[in-house]
């Protein structure tokens, strides 16, 4: 009998511990070249403590109200509302690199809708912006092109596709 009982346990640990679910984590990183590097904020601590330059993903700043342009990675990022870039069309640009939230004054004119470029600056960082223009309904206009941030101080360069729209 206790041959049968020890017998049955074994069986039921190993049935339990073939059922153990594992945690897997699936990375949103998109790499196209070596200067690309996008990430979700959580999983920016590691790269930071490296001291590569990254560029990270946030929500629609507060700051930015009515007409404005924002830009994702993709439209799956775009559709969940983890913007690259965003701008409220003419006064401040907002970009957030290795956990810190880059406010980049604008000038009136700094985007230029008919051929999708843009490039604006301040004393750390230089973004420029080229694409095409996908569709316009209304005043909203859908794009799709590749972003440059070129940090001024170390010379590195990250370049990421995005994927947004500009419209009030």
């Amino acid at each position: 009998m206790i041959k049968y009982t020890t017998l049955f346990a074994a069986l039921m640990l190993l049935v339990l511990q073939s059922c153990k679910k594992e945690n897997v984590v699936i990375s949103e990183n998109k790499i196209a070249d070596s200067t690309t590097a996008v990430r979700d904020t959580a999983e920016v601590a590691d790269s930071a403590i490296a001291g590569a330059p990254v560029l990270e993903t946030f929500a629609m700043p507060p700051e930015v109200e009515g007409c404005s342009c924002y830009f994702a990675e993709n439209r799956e990022n775009y559709e969940k509302e983890r913007y690259l870039y965003v701008d409220d069309y003419g006064n401040s640009a907002y970009l957030k690199m290795n956990g810190k939230m880059i406010k980049i004054q604008m000038d009136e004119g700094d985007f230029d809708p008919s051929n999708f470029s843009k490039t604006i600056e301040n004393a750390e960082y230089k973004v420029s912006m080229t694409g095409k223009k996908l569709s316009e309904l209304d005043e909203t206009m859908m794009f799709r092109g590749q972003m440059t941030v070129v940090d001024k101080k170390s010379g590195e360069k990250i370049t990421t596709p995005v994927y947004g729209e500009c419209g009030c």
